[in-house]
């Protein structure tokens, strides 16, 4: 007995020192470049700052995240800069990362906020017909690309109930599956620090 108090006497400093990480924020949503869907394989990276904090791969029909807790999302690492996003893609600037004419923004981190966010990169500058201004380079109207209306997808917003909750075993399912929408995100960004 003396031993496990002894042993715990001991940890006890390494155990109220230690830096609990913050839960990751997530988003989630369809990637357009200039209205179109995003080709499957682009990447979209998200920078605090200059530093990146988070990155996924786009899936088929430009979807970078899901609305399911257990599917693919964009996870965000702690940061205290607001949000920039960025696209990497074979075919749209040379496969070079861009952040395309206008940023795409978002205020800055929230631990554990889930947030749909569509994301159209805008590449290329629109000419309204006529004579193109200067310095736009590469314009005109030739190679028009037909715009891809996206899906309209019921938001998921942690820590609001969704139903009207009726009975004691309803909140906590409720919270049950909160619960585990932070821990599959924590998961993945655990995964990915790893793979680092």
């Amino acid at each position: 007995m003396k031993k496990i108090i002894l042993a715990l006497v001991l940890l006890l400093p390494f155990t109220s020192f230690a830096e609990v990480p913050a839960f990751p924020m997530a988003f989630w949503g369809v990637a357009t470049i200039d209205g179109v869907i995003a080709p499957a394989g682009s990447v979209i990276e998200v920078y605090g700052g200059s530093s990146k904090v988070g990155e996924v791969i786009v899936k088929d029909g430009g979807v970078y995240g899901y609305t399911e807790p257990t599917k693919q999302k964009l996870l965000v690492e702690e940061t205290n800069a607001p949000l920039s996003f960025t696209i990497q893609s074979v075919g749209v600037n040379g496969g070079v990362e861009t952040a395309g004419l206008v940023a795409i923004t978002h205020p800055g981190f929230v631990s554990g906020e889930t947030v749909q966010k569509n994301l159209d990169f805008k590449i290329t500058t629109q000419s309204t017909g006529g004579s193109s201004s200067g310095g736009g380079g590469g314009g005109g109207g030739g190679n028009r690309k037909a715009k891809v209306s996206t899906p309209i997808v019921e938001p998921l917003v942690l820590g609001q109930a969704t139903t009207t909750v009726t009975s004691d075993e309803e909140l906590r399912i409720q919270l049950q599956k909160q619960l585990i929408v932070l821990l599959t995100q924590l998961i993945a960004l655990l995964q990915q620090r790893m793979a680092m």
